[in-house]
């Protein structure tokens, strides 16, 4: 399986961070809406619609994240932040609250808030003049918490972090994910020389950079919640080792929107 994850890793990764050096902001959203769309015809196969159904439910995503760009992204942002911290109480008291979620209009109506509001924070922060380096940040700090709490949890992960979620994962594992992206934003920062890290802009950075890694782990953990409940392991079986797109971006639709509300406020 680590065999599997790690070349489909080295086939996937290439081609995300070409897509965010390459392409312009009009083919970057495209790929973007593309990636999403096949997302949410895995998500609804977590809601439990079949065949045509889940195409259609793709295609109604698709046109939501076409409308869109005809809404402020702050709006999107702050909803999205809302779900996330809901989020975050489900997977905490999970399976107490599931009558209240576990509905397929319920998941349909989330799966419609999670992958647009991650559409729309993708295509805002492509807007911004360092686009390439704050995009691919993100993916650095979102791949070192899974590498660092891969590793780490692997080797001494004992306690467990979400038993009822994911009984894999561990506290040591989460905290060895944090430290490797704290560390990542501290590397990042040191070669392009900003910001400074003897500022208290440099302070809030790396907080905010812990704060997008922390994140991610709910992304992750939520997916896992809503397979739980579904009793599926994958959200599909497009990304050998890794399941589907939905199960490789989980943390991504997490912490791209959080990440897209703290460059709004620091800038």
């Amino acid at each position: 399986m680590l065999r599997q994850r790690v070349i489909t890793g080295v086939v996937v990764a290439p081609i995300a961070l070409a897509c965010v050096f390459l392409l312009p902001h009009v083919g970057f959203s495209l790929f973007v809406a593309v990636v999403l769309t096949v997302a949410a015809w895995e998500w609804a196969n977590l809601a439990g619609l079949s065949g045509i159904s889940r195409f259609i439910y793709a295609g109604v995503i698709a046109a939501v994240m076409a409308g869109a760009f005809f809404v402020p992204p702050l709006v999107l942002l702050l909803v999205s932040m809302v779900w996330w911290a809901l989020a975050l109480l489900l997977i905490v008291t999970y399976p107490r609250l599931d009558e209240l979620w576990g509905h397929m209009a319920v998941i349909l109506l989330i799966g419609v808030i999670v992958l647009v509001s991650g559409f729309a924070a993708l295509v805002d922060i492509k807007r911004l003049p360092d686009s390439s380096y704050l995009i691919c940040l993100l993916f650095f700090l979102i791949w070192g918490a899974d590498i660092g709490a891969y590793f780490s949890g692997k080797a001494w992960g004992k306690s467990k972090l979400a038993p009822r979620v994911s009984p894999g994962k561990s506290w040591v594992g989460f905290y060895g994910g944090l430290v490797t992206s704290v560390l990542i934003a501290v590397l990042m920062s040191l070669y392009f020389g900003s910001p400074p890290l003897n500022s208290m802009e440099g302070l809030i950075f790396l907080l905010a950079c812990a704060g997008i890694a922390i994140i991610s782990v709910v992304g992750d953990l939520s997916i896992s919640m809503f397979k739980r409940h579904r009793d599926i392991k994958d959200s599909s079986g497009l990304l050998p080792g890794h399941g589907g797109f939905l199960d490789r971006i989980d943390s991504l639709l997490a912490a791209s929107p959080a990440f897209a509300l703290y460059l709004m406020l620091a800038t």
